[in-house]
């Protein structure tokens, strides 16, 4: 009895530390990211099988695939070239990163308050361009927010209420 007890705190010590393994693999291989790929030397929006990651590294290693790429639309699926980069660094390519550091410690090009740390349970930060519209993160196709953050300033949710309200 005293054995077969073992034997099942043992299984299920093994089960519990795979599966917080994967659960910390899926979290940290989520979202979409901007790369280079290494082909075109082009920002591209790449999503990765974050389900599979997590699983596969339950035993292993992570596995990473390629779910989705914007430069898939022009070339056909790719082996994954830009998969080393994104290891490399699976923080820094992430959007939801790359838009934090951007808008960190920038004020509102409208009312000059701040625009405030980006969060996915809160309202976001948006972009005024040149021409004085003002638009959401969600209307720029993802491989093209690192041009659009360079002819953009940043505004905040407030004031896009705010202009949408009054138009």
């Amino acid at each position: 009895m005293t054995l077969t007890i073992s034997i099942v705190v043992v299984v299920l010590g093994l089960v519990g530390w795979g599966s917080a393994r994967g659960a910390r693999a899926y979290l940290k291989f989520r979202g979409k990211r901007i790369v280079a790929c290494p082909e075109t030397e082009q920002p591209a929006a790449v999503e990765l099988a974050a389900w599979h990651i997590g699983i596969s590294s339950t035993l292993t290693e992570p596995n990473l695939r390629v779910r989705k790429c914007s430069r898939w639309r022009e070339r056909a699926p790719c082996h994954g070239a830009c998969l080393p980069r994104i290891e490399e660094a699976p923080e820094e390519c992430l959007v939801l990163t790359i838009l934090s550091k951007w808008y960190q410690g920038k004020p509102c090009s409208c009312c000059g308050g701040p625009v405030g740390q980006i969060s996915f349970w809160h309202h976001k930060p948006c972009l005024i361009s040149p021409d004085q519209r003002i638009f959401e993160w969600k209307e720029i196709p993802t491989e093209n927010i690192p041009s659009v953050l360079g002819t953009c300033a940043p505004v905040c949710w407030k004031c896009l209420v705010a202009e949408t309200h009054i138009n």
